[in-house]
C-alpha cells in the first residue's frame, strides 16, 4: 500500500514488523517474514533512504523505526507536489489533444465548407474516427457491399467493429443495415453479434445502394466510388442532401430484418430474400464476380451460395434453375421479362 511512495512490499513488512516488535533485531527479521538476506538488506537500505529507520547505537547495526507521523510527512509532501506535476501534464496534453482535433477536422475540406473529399483510405478511415469520437445523438449507417471506405484490409472488418462499438458505449445511438449475405461470412457474423450486443441495433437487407452514414442529421458520408472504397469517401453537409440520406435509410430500415430473427420465405417458395435477389441475378446471366460485388463475398463463397440455391431448386445447372424458378412462381411477371 506504499508503494505510491517509493516504499517496496519487503520494506513495508519490515517497517510494520519494527513498529509493533522494537526488540526484534535486523538479524531476525529475515527468519521472521521469510525473506532471504539479501532481500532484508535492500529493503533496510531503501527505509534508511526514505527516513523511516536510522541507527540508534553506533557499532553494533542496531535500527529503530522512525514515528510514522514524522517519517511519511516528507514522503507525502513529494508525492503530492508530484501529483500536481503530473495533473498539469495531463491538462496540457488534453488541451494539445483539443487543438490536434480542430486541425484534423479542418484539414480535409476540399471545394466548400459543405463538401469534404477524404480522398484514398487513409483520410478516409480518419473520417470513421471523427465520426466515431464526435457523434452526439444518432449515426445512421448502410453497411452496403465492401468494407467502409477506409478500411485498410477488406478481409479484416474488425476496426470498423471497434468503431462501432466505441460509440455504442459512449451514449450515441447506432442503427446499421447490413447485407444478410455477412451470413456466409464468420468473421462479419460474429462483429454483428459483438456490436449487437454493444448496443447497437442492426437490421438485415439482401441488397443496399451504397456505403452511406447519417451522423446526427447534420452532415452524411458516402463512399466516392461504389466499386472501388479504396478512392475514399466524401462528407456533405448540405441540408438536402442529409435529408435525402436519411429519407434513404428510413425507408429501407423499416423494410429490412432484424439480426437474429428469422426471415420469412417469399410467397410462393422458401426462398429468402437474399436468396431471392442471388436467383433474379443468376437467371440474368451475372457473372460470380459481379454477384460477390453486390453480396460483398468473395468468388468462392458466390459458387457455395448458388450451389444451396440448386439445392433448394432441385437443379444442378443455371438454366435448369431458371425454367424452374419461372415454373414454381418464385419470379414475378418483371422479373420473368429479363429471362
Amino acid at each position: 500500500m506504499l508503494q505510491g511512495l517509493g516504499i517496496s512490499e519487503p520494506g513495508e513488512r519490515i517497517y510494520r514488523l519494527l513498529l509493533t516488535e522494537t526488540a526484534c533485531e535486523p538479524g531476525d527479521v529475515g527468519s521472521r517474514l521469510g525473506l532471504a538476506p539479501g532481500e532484508v538488506a535492500d529493503a533496510l537500505a531503501g527505509l534508511q533512504a526514505s527516513g523511516l529507520v536510522e541507527e540508534y547505537d553506533n557499532g553494533t547495526g542496531a535500527i529503530r523505526p522512525v514515528h510514522p507521523t514524522i517519517a511519511f510527512a516528507p514522503l507525502l509532501a513529494r508525492a503530492r507536489v508530484a501529483l500536481r506535476a503530473e495533473s498539469q501534464r495531463i491538462e496540457l496534453a488534453s488541451a494539445t489533444v483539443e487543438e490536434l482535433s480542430a486541425l484534423q477536422s479542418h484539414g480535409v475540406a476540399a471545394g466548400s465548407p459543405e463538401v469534404e473529399l477524404n480522398r484514398g483510405p487513409a483520410a478516409a478511415f480518419s473520417c470513421l474516427e471523427r465520426i466515431a469520437a464526435t457523434a452526439r445523438d444518432d449515426v445512421l449507417v448502410l453497411a452496403a457491399s465492401g468494407p467502409a471506405p477506409g478500411v485498410p484490409d477488406p478481409t479484416d472488418y474488425s476496426p470498423v467493429v471497434q468503431l462501432a462499438v466505441s460509440l455504442a458505449e459512449r451514449g450515441v445511438r447506432l442503427r446499421v443495415i447490413m447485407l444478410d449475405s455477412i451470413n456466409y461470412l464468420t468473421p462479419l457474423v460474429e462483429g454483428a453479434r459483438r456490436m449487437q450486443q454493444a448496443g447497437v441495433e442492426i437490421r438485415m437487407s439482401p441488397t443496399l445502394p451504397v456505403w452511406t452514414i447519417v451522423v446526427d442529421q447534420d452532415y452524411v458520408v458516402t463512399a466516392l466510388d461504389v466499386a472501388d472504397h479504396d478512392r475514399g469517401s466524401m462528407l456533405v453537409r448540405t441540408p438536402g442532401a442529409v435529408a435525402a440520406a436519411g429519407d434513404l435509410f428510413g425507408r429501407c430500415w423499416r423494410a429490412a430484418t432484424p439480426l437474429g430473427e428469422t426471415e420469412p420465405g417469399r410467397a410462393g417458395g422458401p426462398l429468402t430474400a437474399a436468396q431471392h435477389q442471388l436467383l433474379v441475378m443468376v437467371v440474368n446471366g451475372s457473372k460470380d464476380e459481379a454477384v460477390a460485388r453486390r453480396f460483398s463475398v468473395s468468388t468462392r463463397t458466390v459458387r457455395r451460395m448458388i450451389a444451396d440455391l440448386y439445392e433448394v431448386a432441385g437443379v444442378t445447372s443455371r438454366i435448369q434453375l431458371a425454367f424452374r424458378a419461372a415454373k414454381l412462381g418464385w419470379l414475378d411477371g418483371s422479373e420473368l421479362d429479363r429471362l
